[in-house]
């Protein structure tokens, strides 16, 4: 395993968001390291498709965390399946989860865009005998994907504890992408509070 990138934290970020400020969840998970352990398994990926499915997946399980904590408790027995976000249901998918987050204001329209990209990868991957990400189409959706992630400060500061900063080979220019999607997420997750409903459809349903 690549541990040799976890270099030390050089920063300390800060971050706005028109829909949630986060900076302190950002501080915590990048400068402090609280990260390290799924990032380091990521770094030691070498091949662009596993990063993407890998990636993917967490990113999918993350949406439903930010959901799960936003929203009511489950109306399900505790050993039992959530009846929105598991299963056959209709929050289980990865694009569901992803519009809704949208739709609820828990992340904002580029975060959904970079998202829903990362999605089309790795449906792609998963489905598609070949997967070159130097040639198109895996190429022109991974460069949609950059748009969204590379200008932020977020990957800035990913790219300097996990790979100290220094010039990215494409592999590792995703493995940072994906990285900043995750802990920007990881962060969302921190910071969102759980809906108490609206009070006065709620005061009124009861009539």
């Amino acid at each position: 395993m690549l541990c040799w990138v976890l270099a030390r934290p050089r920063f300390v970020p800060t971050l706005g968001c028109a829909v949630i400020v986060f900076g302190a969840a950002v501080r915590k998970l990048i400068s402090e390291g609280l990260f390290d352990a799924f990032a380091e398994d990521l770094v030691a990926e070498r091949s662009a498709r596993p990063l993407v499915i890998i990636g993917a997946s967490r990113i999918d399980d993350l949406l439903a965390e930010v959901l799960r904590v936003f929203l009511l408790p489950k109306r399900a027995k505790e050993k039992e399946q959530d009846e929105l976000l598991e299963g056959d249901t209709p929050l289980s998918t990865f694009s569901a989860r992803t519009k809704i987050c949208l739709r609820l204001g828990l992340i904002d329209e580029t975060l959904y865009l970079a998202i829903d990209r990362l999605r089309i990868l790795r449906n792609f991957s998963a489905h598609s005998v070949s997967f070159d990400h130097s040639k198109s189409p895996v190429c022109d959706l991974l460069a949609e994907l950059r748009k969204h992630i590379a200008n932020r400060r977020s990957y800035q500061w990913t790219k300097e504890r996990y790979f100290d900063g220094a010039p990215l080979e494409p592999i590792e220019e995703l493995q940072c992408l994906l990285l900043t999607l995750c802990v920007l997420l990881e962060a969302v997750r921190e910071k969102v509070k759980p809906t108490s409903g609206n009070k006065r459809a709620l005061c009124v349903a009861a009539r």
